[in-house]
């Protein structure tokens, strides 16, 4: 953008330098040599001059048109959006060729990148044994920036967490807002999301934290150990809920070799590389149930014996 501004002034210099008639030393040189103007000769230089003037003018609309053509080139060539034309410049006095200017090129060279090629990615996922509930597919391994201002609320209430499945996006904060007039202590030991927001109960200040490496995030209270929840942290916005019926549908895949992953709690997570399409890509999930064990209190001790 910088360097179309700078090629229009440097245009428009160069044409009032080239149509502005000899500079005034040469001038001045030259009337020594030549005899005192008569009115003719006056009125055929304001004639030239005006015709010059007017000249400077079109030329300099038309490369304010180019200019602004350029720029919605810019702007727009990454949404998809065809090139418009440039429109030429006006013929010069006396049918010489205007000052030679470059036509914006219509590749994506032009600063611009062409809108990556989308698909739908559909499927089924099923369950070999045992039974599939929220279940969800992501696209893994595919770039996106982290969520900005985004919130999840997740109770604390009968000794329970709800929802007990969520899907967020890879830097949401999630709150834990106690309800129960006993204390709670939310926690968890999973990788690189592992946290803990210690004692508080109902009427304090609810306690949060932000999830922001991609994968499943166990939760737990660190003081009743039939407290658990599940968060799936996604790297990206292409998930799907599976329906009911095991089939799933994710949008605006982009084109080329994908990794894609089926979870649902209490399975083994399952995933398949495939090679989408300009026509889509399909896949399909066996999930098998995980062998249910007790979990450890947030220092990787059995719960103690007390009444819950």
């Amino acid at each position: 953008m910088t360097r179309a501004r700078t090629s229009f002034a440097a245009t428009t210099l160069a044409l009032t330098l080239a149509l502005g008639g000899h500079p005034a030393a040469a001038r001045a040189a030259d009337a020594k040599d030549r005899p005192s103007p008569t009115a003719a000769d006056f009125a055929h230089l304001e004639k030239e001059v005006a015709e010059q003037r007017q000249l400077i003018i079109q030329i300099m609309q038309v490369e304010q048109e180019r200019y602004d053509i350029l720029l919605k080139l810019l702007q727009g060539n990454a949404a998809g959006r065809g090139t418009p034309a440039l429109p030429p410049l006006p013929p010069a006095r006396g049918g010489e060729p205007p000052l030679a200017t470059k036509e914006a090129p219509s590749s994506p060279a032009a600063g611009g990148r062409e809108a990556a090629a989308t698909a739908a990615v559909t499927g089924r996922v099923q369950a070999r044994s045992g039974t599939l509930k929220d279940a969800y597919v992501y696209v893994d391994q595919v770039r996106g920036g982290p969520a900005r201002g985004k919130t999840l609320e997740i109770k604390q209430k009968d000794k329970q967490f709800s929802p007990r499945v969520a899907v967020v996006l890879r830097g949401t904060s999630v709150v834990f807002p106690n309800l129960d007039p006993v204390y709670h202590n939310v926690f968890s030991t999973s990788g690189r999301n592992s946290f803990d927001l210690g004692a508080y109960r109902a009427g304090e200040t609810p306690r949060s934290v932000v999830l922001n490496t991609p994968g499943v995030v166990e939760v737990y209270c660190n003081i009743h150990s039939r407290m658990s929840a599940s968060i799936l942290v996604a790297p990206s916005p292409m998930y799907a809920k599976v329906n009911p019926d095991g089939s799933f549908r994710i949008d605006n895949v982009p084109v080329g070799a994908r990794k894609l992953v089926a979870w649902s709690p209490g399975m083994k997570p399952a995933q398949e590389r495939i090679e989408v399409t300009p026509s889509g890509a399909q896949a399909t999930f066996v999930l098998d149930e995980e062998r249910s064990t007790a979990h450890l209190n947030k220092v990787g001790q059995p719960y103690g014996s007390y009444k819950e």
